[in-house]
């Protein structure tokens, strides 16, 4: 039996730090099959981009930490110990998955309700995240792409977005955030917004919209009273041909290959969901533009006169 404490002796074993004649007693000990055993459990409880031995380590660590600092507490038996240790690694970790996730595919849209009877329509290759639990007082939802917001009304509701966070009491309004490009639009009741890198702020009513140009907000005015994408167009005014390029890919499934140069124009106009041959026509020929469209249908190359 060892004269070193078990819960310091077990997580130095599972940080790996145990000399070999250590670990040869350890491993012989009548204790030692039921540790194992745990620990191969968790083993097998995989989940994607969490570390769980360098999250089994970080548990050890703290419960050493405590133990030193609490003689008093009560030791528990080696089994129950490390059924206790196990419990709290397999609550920590679910922790990291309290997420709940929807998303849309190339071409794709989708409806999502939300707990408070809010809804949100996702546009193509998009992505909204929230909590799973607690909802009523944690109402962000996390944004990449674009949607359509229909929020109740009450307190706290949150898009949270690599441009910025939008803030709202109930209300409808638009988000697109792709790459760098970010546009709000309130289609009804208000909104704020905080841009992220420049903590720079803004508060929009019906009709108002902004973006984001060259990190500063820009303000502007709707002629619509729902987004175009909804009824199956896209429509820019003014923006860099990049960003539509990235809007038809999103949209088609495609890739579109061009020089750099060719995405710094500036476009105004719209394109349609349910042609590509039409939506090509209608983004690059005005823009002086030349394509050609591979013969399985997934590639545009894009060529000066």
């Amino acid at each position: 039996m060892f004269e070193e404490k078990d819960d310091t002796i077990l997580a130095r074993w599972l940080a790996g730090d145990l000399g070999p004649e250590e670990r040869e007693e350890f491993e012989n000990s009548p204790e030692f099959r039921d540790y194992e055993e745990i620990v191969q459990g968790l083993e097998r409880f995989k989940k994607p981009t969490i570390d769980t031995a360098a999250l089994k380590q970080r548990v050890m660590a703290e419960v050493v930490k405590k133990s030193a600092a609490s003689p008093k507490v009560i030791r528990l038996k080696p089994i129950f110990y490390a059924m206790a240790v196990a419990a709290s690694i397999l609550l920590i970790v679910g922790l990291f998955f309290n997420k709940v996730t929807y998303s849309t595919g190339f071409g794709e849209r989708l409806i999502v309700d939300l707990p408070d009877g809010s809804v949100v329509q996702l546009n193509a290759a998009s992505e909204i995240s929230r909590n799973r639990f607690f909802w009523s007082s944690d109402k962000e939802v996390k944004l990449s792409g674009e949607a359509f917001f229909e929020v109740e009304k009450g307190d706290g509701f949150q898009v949270t977005t690599q441009s910025g966070t939008v803030s709202v009491l109930g209300t409808k309004f638009n988000v697109r955030s792709r790459t760098s490009n970010f546009e709000l639009a309130c289609y009804e009741g208000k909104v704020g917004f905080e841009a992220s890198q420049t903590g720079e702020e803004a508060v929009l009513v019906q009709g108002d919209a902004i973006k984001l140009v060259n990190s500063r907000i820009e303000k502007g005015k709707l002629q619509k009273v729902e987004p175009s994408w909804i009824q199956g167009r896209s429509t820019f005014s003014n923006v860099m041909l990049y960003e539509v390029i990235k809007e038809l890919e999103a949209q088609y499934g495609i890739e579109v290959q061009f020089q750099e140069t060719m995405g710094q124009g500036r476009f105004t106009g719209s394109f349609v969901h349910n042609d590509l041959d039409v939506a090509l026509k209608s983004v690059f020929p005005p823009m002086g533009l030349n394509y050609q469209l591979s013969n399985d249908g997934k590639t545009v190359l894009l060529t000066t006169p």
